[in-house]
């Protein structure tokens, strides 16, 4: 019988880096990601995908801004703080010859708090809360947190300002 995936374990050049294989671990939230006291334990958790030969990890999701957490006081990337507590996790994964991708998240209408904002006012069929719709500011604003959050996670030792959300303005 052939091998109907020839490719799965190949390495996968993308320009800016290679992967060992093309094996994904998709993103999952398991419980770790919202407290800095669990940073080692998430460390480990995904070593061991990545010790398993999982060529790419993408963690669960953690949040651009205050107003699009999931819920209180879920892990978040806005601020260099938070981002140098995701060294450990980030090392434990290249240790072990994987790759590693935070899922960079804004929970909208999902996010479990009343003060949630969305692209419209809008309530979701899992949370008891409805959104209030963003403004334009608002979302000028959100896609710079991306973008900043994003610049943290390629860089955690440094800051980034907020100058991209107002250059965009």
């Amino acid at each position: 019988m052939t091998n109907p995936y020839p490719h799965l374990l190949a390495p996968l050049d993308l320009g800016f880096t290679q992967l060992r294989n093309r094996v994904l671990m998709g993103s999952m939230h398991i419980g770790l990601e919202d407290s800095p006291k669990n940073v080692g334990k998430l460390a480990e958790f995904y070593a061991e995908r990545a010790r398993g030969g999982a060529g790419l990890i993408v963690t669960g999701g953690f949040g651009i801004n205050r107003s699009g957490w999931l819920l209180p006081l879920a892990g978040k990337l806005s601020t260099a703080g938070e981002a140098q507590r995701h060294k450990p996790i980030t090392q434990a994964v290249h240790d072990e010859g994987g790759k590693i991708a935070v899922q960079l998240l804004h929970a909208g209408r999902y996010s479990y708090h009343p003060l949630s904002v969305s692209a419209s006012r809008t309530k979701s069929p899992i949370t008891p809360f409805t959104a209030r719709a963003m403004t334009g500011r608002e979302i000028v604003r959100t896609i710079g947190d991306y973008a900043n959050s994003a610049v943290r996670a390629a860089r955690p030792a440094t800051t980034a300002s907020r100058s991209w959300a107002r250059r965009a303005i």
